[in-house]
């Protein structure tokens, strides 16, 4: 039985590691044909100033929530400045610049969350769901999409999927070293994201359970608690501290320069203002300046959903409550999300409740955090990206669906053959351009700018597309400013309104329907003369 177990094992490591090997094939060639995105540039930017000592993000513009962990990418750059300078290895140097390298960090991140994905649906279902999950995962669309960008939203996805797995691991034997390991991986997700915060509240619930549940927890005692709480502490403000350069940390709180109204309030709170708080400065300064341009929406566009447009600027507005809930039903292959219920299916039948509360329950219930926070109490509603963890914990979920393969009737094994192969497909019709993907709920894909913008379709990536399309179209004119004849191709975000500082496109928009697409992203129209000497501007 061992020799059979080693071999079975030894297979599954194989499949694994060609699953991995696959996917990174895929994201690299989909790094490689995309163009610099709108936020890569800043994200890279700050990077640079971390690794030259000056996190402070008052210095720069847009810096609100960027996050330490861009100095993976921003390293090539730098090293690549530094041996310019003293004009050594010149063709190293060119090569360490290109955006393909500073993507590669990312890529390897993504990779991580494909190990993470299986180690997660291997302890929950076997070796082969856990494969079948990290297959899922390689194929995931958005998860390539936004796993190829020199940006902080894969690191997240990473930092939460790792997070509660190694917390998972202490909660089921609460040893010293597992307690060190959750609590470090706990404080390097918070240098990916400034949500990341919301892990510790999510801990601290499951902990308050297992206090609760002590018939379950026997080994998790109030003195074995107490300490992961502070070691978890301890390394929060260890790594925080050494992700910004050890900037300005106790800096009293009533000498930080606030903005946004909830961090006035607390600040003028009288027991906390002469309060030292231990984390760097650029720490807190980070969420204030985030809430504060979300609040005000100075930092991105208009928020749009199926034809509607939000203005950030408005006080009055507060987001759409169905905008993830959308973006997943259309921005998400069909054929996972069936699988995702299937699994879900499982579990309901076979898990135990005290086995589901640390699994699948930790799981969904960080990503129901997640989703419906960013849904409800979030104005920055700009792309799928932001809930990116959410979608890892689904390919693990799914998983679940392929419990018991071998001994499955016929027919459910042809099923989800196909499903697998319907997600194949359905992702391989956009190959390589995975950031404006839509399923088949979009029959018409000329006409995908109706039901979202911004990140999910237009976010720069098509640039070199759209140069290489008017090149051997010199007679297509480029977002014009208004209303002109002949052929017309405009980017999405200016069709929707989601760019309010450009002109708005809308006569285009509302009167006329697109023949072509270039890029996913920009959209083709023919306006005659006589149209617009009738209709006017």
């Amino acid at each position: 039985m061992s020799v059979q177990f080693m071999a079975n094992k030894r297979r599954s490591f194989i499949c694994l590691a060609v699953i991995i090997g696959l996917s990174a094939l895929l994201d690299s060639f989909v790094a490689l044909r995309m163009s610099v995105t709108n936020d890569e540039p800043i994200h890279l930017l700050y990077g640079v100033r971390i690794l030259h000592f000056r996190p402070d993000r008052r210095t720069g513009g847009y810096f609100d929530s960027k996050m330490p962990i861009s100095t993976l990418n921003a390293f090539p750059q730098r090293l690549a400045s530094f041996l310019d300078r003293r004009h050594r290895l010149p063709q190293f140097c060119a090569f360490l610049g290109r955006l393909g390298v500073a993507r590669i960090p990312t890529i390897l991140a993504t990779l991580a969350l494909t190990l993470l994905v299986y180690l997660w649906a291997y302890d929950l279902y076997g070796a082969g769901p856990a494969l079948a999950s990290s297959l899922l995962c390689a194929l995931s669309p958005n998860l390539i999409a936004h796993g190829t960008l020199a940006t902080t939203d894969m690191y997240h996805a990473v930092g939460v999927i790792g997070s509660l797995y190694f917390f998972r691991r202490f909660l089921l034997q609460p040893t010293p070293p597992r307690a060190l390991l959750s609590g470090f991986v706990l404080a390097v997700a918070q240098i990916t994201k400034p949500f990341s915060l919301y892990l510790y509240p999510l801990v601290c619930l499951f902990m308050a359970i297992a206090v609760f549940r002590r018939a379950q927890f026997r080994s998790l005692s109030p003195r074995r608690l107490l300490a992961f709480a502070a070691i978890a502490v301890g390394w929060f403000i260890v790594i925080n501290n050494i992700a910004y350069c050890f900037d300005r940390p106790f800096t009293r709180l009533e000498s930080y320069h606030f903005q946004s109204p909830p961090f006035i309030r607390l600040q003028r709170t009288p027991l906390l203002q002469r309060v030292p708080v231990p984390v760097p400065y650029p720490f807190l300064q980070g969420l204030d300046m985030t809430k504060y341009a979300e609040d005000n929406g100075w930092v991105f566009g208009n928020v749009y959903l199926l034809g509607k447009l939000g203005d950030t600027r408005s006080q009055s507005f507060h987001g759409f409550k169905s905008y993830y809930a959308v973006a997943l039903f259309f921005k998400e292959p069909i054929a996972l999300q069936i699988l995702f219920f299937l699994g879900l299916f499982w579990v309901w039948k076979h898990r135990s409740r005290p086995d589901f509360l640390l699994g699948e329950g930790l799981l969904l219930t960080a990503a129901a955090t997640l989703v419906l926070w960013l849904s409800f109490f979030s104005r920055a509603q700009i792309g799928i990206r932001h809930i990116l963890p959410a979608l890892a914990v689904e390919v693990v979920i799914a998983g679940a669906a392929f419990s018991s393969f071998s001994s499955m009737p016929l027919a459910r094994k042809a099923l989800l053959a196909t499903l697998v192969v319907w997600l194949a497909v359905s992702v391989g019709s956009y190959y390589p351009h995975m950031i404006p993907y839509m399923n088949e709920w979009v029959h018409d894909r000329r006409l995908s700018y109706k039901i979202l913008a911004d990140s999910n379709l237009d976010w720069g990536q098509d640039a070199g597309v759209v140069d290489e399309f008017l090149k051997r179209n010199p007679d297509v004119i480029l977002n014009p400013p208004g209303p002109v004849a002949g052929r017309i191709l405009m980017g999405a975000n200016r069709l929707t309104g989601v760019e309010f500082w450009s002109p708005s496109a809308a006569w285009l928009a509302t009167r006329y329907r697109p023949v072509a697409q270039v890029g996913y992203a920009h959209f083709l129209f023919v306006v005659t003369a006589t149209d617009v000497a009738r209709r006017g501007p």
